[in-house]
């Protein structure tokens, strides 16, 4: 497994620059190339007050991580997916590590967190596994079905869709949200970036979000 989804991320990471990939998920919406709105961001303001889901779900070390208050005191992205996801779950990780470390940017300052939606096939090494090719730094996080639903709609976002079989041959391709979400150091949820958002955009909005979110 692990040669093949490094051959695969591989392969992907040659479209970073440009995102042309085309999802295979009915529910991955694409940004067609952000741009700079009038306050300077490219990630999308939200029209509706949101916070971190109050929800407890379990570290790789089978540690148990409430979301409303572990999170709480550094700038967040959240982001929902799984490790044989062919497409958004990979862009979106390599291009937000890319930027955080082009910016020098470290992950005290603004944390990543990558919730798995398929909790059959994410065990805890899994997860460990896929983070390892971007960055050991960013948290993955799992629980059981119903819980991640939960934490789904609490914000607003539709549950994990299995949407037949994967043609890779890696068991069911999953819908799920395309989006990262963008929390500040209180909580709240602040700005989304969909499927499509550029290296160079992460590059813009990542140390806004460690100067003025913190």
């Amino acid at each position: 497994m692990r040669g093949r989804l490094a051959a695969g991320l591989l392969a992907l990471a040659f479209s970073l620059s440009a995102c042309s990939v085309a999802p295979s998920s009915s529910t991955a919406l694409t940004a067609q190339g952000l741009t700079r709105g009038a306050d300077g961001w490219y990630g999308m303001p939200l029209t509706i007050e949101r916070t971190l889901p109050s929800v407890t779900l379990l570290s790789t070390d089978d540690r148990p991580v409430r979301l409303d208050e572990a999170l709480l005191g550094t700038p967040t992205l959240l982001f929902f997916g799984y490790s044989s996801c062919p497409d958004i779950c990979p862009i979106h990780l390599a291009a937000i590590a890319s930027a955080m470390k082009q910016t020098r940017t470290s992950y005290d300052q603004v944390r990543v967190v990558f919730v798995s939606v398929d909790p059959e096939r994410d065990t805890p090494e899994r997860i460990d596994e896929f983070l390892s090719y971007f960055s050991a730094r960013m948290l993955g996080l799992h629980a059981d079905l119903d819980v991640i639903v939960d934490a789904l709609a609490q914000l607003d976002l539709p549950g994990p869709v299995i949407e037949g079989p994967d043609p890779r041959g890696e068991g069911d391709l999953i819908g799920h949200p395309a989006q990262v979400i963008g929390f500040d150091a209180d909580g709240r949820a602040r700005r989304v970036w969909p499927f499509g958002t550029r290296r160079s955009d992460w590059v813009e909005d990542i140390p806004r979000m460690a100067r003025e979110w913190a």
